[in-house]
This record gives C-alpha cells, sequence and structure tokens, in this order.
C-alpha cells in the first residue's frame, strides 16, 4: 500500500544533510556531534547491519523493529503523537546482494515519506546509513529517495545520508545536501569531488586524520575545519 504524505508546507526552511568519510572516520558520530539533531526530536533510522540495535542515540534508547509492518505501526504511532522517539528499521536477516538491498531501502523510504506532514510540531529526521550499499548511480536519483531529498522539506522530513564514499553516490545526494560532514578520504577519485563540493584543496582533504572534518553549511564558502570530540 503506497503511503502518501500530507499538509505540503513551502514555508518551511529544511535544509538536509551528508555524512561522508572511511570506515573510522567518525561520519555516524557527526549526527549527533554537529547540532543538526536533538535529543528531543523525532528521528528514524535505516539500519541494515544492527548499529544503532539496544543502544541509545543522544541519550534516548533507541527502539529497533525487524519487519517492515512493526515499524511502520511503531513510526505512525509516534508521529500522531509531540513527543520525540528514536525508532531504527533493521531486518533480522540483511539481504546480501546490492539489489534486494536497495529495494528493501526503497520500502523503508517509502514509508518515512508517508509520515510527513507539513504541519506536524516536529521535523521528522531520517538517518539513512551506508547509501553508498544502495544506490545505483552517480546521476541523479529517480526513486522515492530522491523524492524524499527533492520534496522532503515542504512535508517536514530532513534526511541525514551517510556514505563511506562520495565519489559513486547520485547527484541528488549532493546537491540538495545542503549540509554536508566530510572526513578522512582514502581514495584520490572520492579526494576529488569532496574537494570540488567543499571548494577547498585537495591537499587539506588527503591530510584529514581520524575524527577530523571539514564541515560545510548553507551557501558558498561557509566551510568550516574541526575535529569531533567525545
Amino acid at each position: 500500500m503506497a503511503l502518501s504524505p500530507i499538509n505540503p508546507n513551502d514555508a518551511l526552511n529544511i535544509t538536509h544533510a551528508l555524512y561522508a568519510g572511511s570506515t573510522g572516520s567518525g561520519k555516524s558520530t557527526a549526527t549527533r556531534k554537529m547540532g543538526l539533531i536533538k535529543a528531543t526530536d523525532q528521528v528514524v533510522f535505516w539500519d541494515l547491519y544492527g548499529q544503532y540495535k539496544d543502544k541509545e542515540f543522544l541519550g534516548r534508547q533507541v527502539r529497533t523493529y525487524s519487519s517492515l509492518k512493526g515499524f511502520l505501526m511503531a513510526l505512525h504511532a509516534g508521529r500522531k503523537t509531540k513527543q520525540g522517539f528514536k525508532i531504527a528499521f533493521t531486518p533480522t536477516n540483511p539481504p546480501k546482494d546490492k539489489s534486494s538491498i536497495r529495494k528493501l531501502f526503497l520500502k523503508v523510504c517509502g514509508i518515512v515519506w508517508g509520515m510527513g506532514n507539513g504541519k506536524h510540531p516536529k521535523t521528522l529526521h531520517f538517518i539513512a546509513e551506508e547509501i553508498n550499499r544502495v544506490t545505483i548511480t552517480a546521476g541523479d536519483e529517480d526513486s522515492i529517495y530522491g523524492e524524499l531529498l527533492e520534496a522532503g522539506r515542504k512535508f517536514n522530513i530532513m534526511v541525514h545520508s551517510i556514505s563511506q564514499r562520495l565519489a559513486p553516490i547520485p547527484n541528488t545526494v549532493i546537491s540538495m545536501s545542503g549540509y554536508k560532514w566530510v572526513g578522512c578520504q582514502n581514495l584520490i577519485s572520492d579526494v576529488e569531488r569532496v574537494a570540488k563540493e567543499l571548494q577547498v584543496k585537495a591537499a587539506d582533504i588527503m591530510a584529514l586524520n581520524k575524527l577530523e572534518y571539514y564541515f560545510k553549511g548553507e551557501g558558498f564558502g561557509n566551510v568550516k575545519n574541526g575535529k569531533l570530540r567525545f
């Protein structure tokens, strides 16, 4: 059954975020540290490998569901309230091939899309882990995921896309993510695309150590360098 968001609201000022870095760079930690999500927010996770299972996010317990039906029911119930929540989808037996993983991811995106409400008092934050595992082109993302990125703003949905790689992911993800967090990189192709997007020198990107980052806000030239601290 297809779900649809309600109450489109062009007055909403919501900007999506992208976090890109190699394993151990701190990109998932950055979702908690950069101040874009608060403990009291409504947050939903695409968590294929159970990274958040039995864990806390910003001091709040993450409730994990292994079936799409259970995930949908929990998210629907949560959105009927004004309370914050942290809800994740993690399948019991994750598919192995990329085609099946993408198909499952797009179903989750469809559920998140259907929970959009431009007049809801709380933004729905959607954290999508390892999107390099679910995307198939460096061009336009012609799917419900792309629709979330292009139109989610007006339905009070903020997408946080997380990826180990930057070079192969869709232009849609990069162009629609006004916030960009970039950690250390391993491949020249990723460095080149990162440098272009952030308008910093490739050598500066290559010099990043683990937990060091560049963070770009909305607009041009709004880039700062920092290090994640615990």
